[in-house]
């Protein structure tokens, strides 16, 4: 699946889920679902030096996948061609530290 394909999919689903639950969908409640995302990653990265016996790799791998796909419906809310901006970031990050 290419990044168009998952932004579609993704963002069908969220529609869906706000319709069922009665709310708008919104770029600040996508920001929210969002921090909420990265903290828990945060969680899982913290148990992992902290508190060992609480830390789950899985879960972790579910959470960082979150976080892209959270961050996939705000690029989405706010108008932002993912593909487009990706690309163009990773060409300015080896241009800038000349890795070309």
């Amino acid at each position: 699946m290419d990044i168009k394909e998952i932004e579609n999919k993704i963002v069908d689903f969220a529609n869906k889920r706000a319709k069922s639950k009665n709310f708008e969908l919104t770029p600040e409640l996508s920001y929210i679902h969002l921090t909420e995302e990265v903290g828990e990653v945060a969680r899982q990265l913290s148990n992992k030096k902290i508190r060992p016996e609480l830390f789950d790799e899985e879960n972790l791998k579910e959470e960082i996948t979150d976080v892209i796909l959270e961050a996939t419906i705000l690029a989405n809310l706010c108008k932002v061609d993912l593909d487009k901006e990706i690309n163009k970031k990773i060409e300015e990050l080896f241009k800038r530290y000349k890795f070309n």
